[in-house]
């Protein structure tokens, strides 16, 4: 059985083609699953008896059903099980304008395994399916409009490049939930061949790059992935693809005391974003369990970024009440 709510509307209609169908029913069966959010594909009332009968022979629509639902002001945070058992968490952060933002994770567990970061003492188990990154998203869709959807919850989005940017199409699709390519947020580690890829998409998702130190050695000890590559290289790539697309990248940065909030940080960090057209956006430290790591001194910090000219601002930290925040999640 091959999951439908998997494939965009492409997809759909090499499929409809296959059966021998006009193609407006691929546009109508994308419509049902990607914007009326149906669950299954006798929901489908656009199509006749035998012909939804004919999909249910070789197709299904995935689900991730919530485990565990907890609450905090302004969040809430959902510990979805997959198919297979597996868990993986999404958070839904309100605002007072009354915009929703998801974040929703790319992978279950994370190969990356950051020191500073609860999701990377998880053990990795797998990619998430296209269907499955958006089963986390239309849940909440179901209760209300979404607004933003960033790409920052369990794994690493480049490592699942394909079957992220195939989900962040099919939210941008005007048949879908229509949500604007700018309010869609792709951060990553540092990984090139993604960023490389991202710079050739037409649809102007924005990229986010997570910088932990802006020193090499202290980088690679917080985050012990071999094939990292070097900051320098990291920006020069970044200046091609900024080249290729005029587009601001956010520079997230972490902080963490004595780790990374020192003044020579902060001025390698000015050095490294006065390279790039870019938004430093600094990230209070969010304590885990068994994690010795503290939240640094981040007004400092931001004073020093900003008195050089620097586009800075702090984060506002949500959900830490519920383990919901920034580096938090780990479906415990």
């Amino acid at each position: 059985m091959e999951d439908l709510k998997s494939k965009d509307l492409g997809g759909i209609e090499e499929l409809c083609a296959s059966l021998g169908w006009p193609l407006f029913k691929a546009r109508a069966i994308f419509r049902f699953i990607h914007k009326s959010l149906i669950d299954k594909i006798d929901a489908i009332t656009t199509l006749t008896l035998r012909e939804r009968e004919k999909l249910n022979e070789k197709y299904y629509l995935s689900q991730a059903l919530p485990e565990k639902i907890s609450s905090g002001k302004m969040v809430q945070k959902i510990a979805f099980k997959l198919e297979d058992g597996l868990l993986v968490e999404a958070v839904m952060l309100g605002h007072h304008q009354g915009q929703r933002t998801i974040c929703v994770s790319a992978q279950a567990g994370c190969p990356i395994g950051c020191l500073f970061c609860a999701t990377g003492r998880m053990r990795f188990r797998r990619n998430l399916t296209t269907g499955e990154i958006l089963s986390q998203i239309y849940y909440f869709a179901q209760k209300g409009k979404i607004s933003n959807i960033l790409f920052m919850g369990m794994g690493e989005p480049f490592l699942n490049y394909d079957n992220v940017i195939k989900s962040a199409k099919i939210l941008n699709h005007a048949l879908g939930q229509n949500i604007a390519a700018r309010k869609i947020v792709i951060s990553t580690i540092g990984i090139i061949s993604g960023i490389r890829k991202l710079a050739k998409e037409e649809n102007q998702f924005r990229l986010a790059w997570s910088l932990i130190s802006p020193f090499d050695k202290e980088r690679r000890k917080l985050v012990p992935l071999n094939s990292l590559t070097s900051i320098d290289k990291t920006v020069s790539v970044l200046q091609e693809y900024q080249q290729e697309t005029k587009r601001r990248i956010t520079i997230e940065y972490v902080v963490l005391k004595e780790v990374n909030d020192r003044k020579r940080d902060a001025r390698e960090l000015i050095e490294i974003a006065k390279k790039l057209d870019s938004h430093v956006n600094l990230i209070p430290y969010n304590p885990s369990p068994a994690l010795s790591f503290k939240p640094g001194d981040i007004y400092v910090l931001f004073r020093e970024l900003q008195q050089e000219g620097v586009n800075v601002t702090i984060r506002k930290s949500l959900g830490r009440d519920i383990h919901a925040a920034c580096g938090q999640l780990t479906c415990q």
